[in-house]
């Protein structure tokens, strides 16, 4: 007699990658953007994983069978990420930050340019 209303079905259409993903991980910790891709079904690689902490990168290796190595998105630029082939594979960048660095000891340096996340905007420009 009546059927469920979705409130998403109304307000955005669907949205489908036809391609393969290749994923991107900023600050990928210990890949929990792959593990939600992972669960969603979908067909994707781990491409590259930008990620500065040894220990983080040792479990996200451990977690998904992976070889990366630490590295640290000072170092890098938007060319580094080998966005060659956008015919066959969607590239799926994410970035994943912790509120952690943003209060560090009461002080908010997350606030006016300090934080991780500005370190963003000068990577995605070069």
């Amino acid at each position: 007699m009546y059927e469920q209303m979705s409130l998403f079905g109304l307000t955005k259409p669907e949205y489908h990658i036809d391609n393969k993903i290749r994923l991107i991980e900023l600050f990928a910790g210990y890949g929990s953007q792959a593990m939600a891709l992972r669960r969603l079904g979908a067909d994707f690689e781990h491409y590259r994983v930008v990620e500065w902490d040894k220990y983080a990168m040792a479990s996200y290796n451990a977690v998904h069978g992976t070889n990366f190595e630490t590295t640290d998105i000072s170092n890098i630029k938007g060319v580094d990420l080998g966005i060659v082939d956008r015919s066959r594979f969607t590239y799926l960048l994410t970035y994943l930050l912790l509120s952690m660095h943003r209060y560090k000891r009461g002080r908010a340096y997350g606030r006016y340019g300090r934080g991780f996340q500005y370190k963003i905007i000068p990577f995605m420009a070069g």
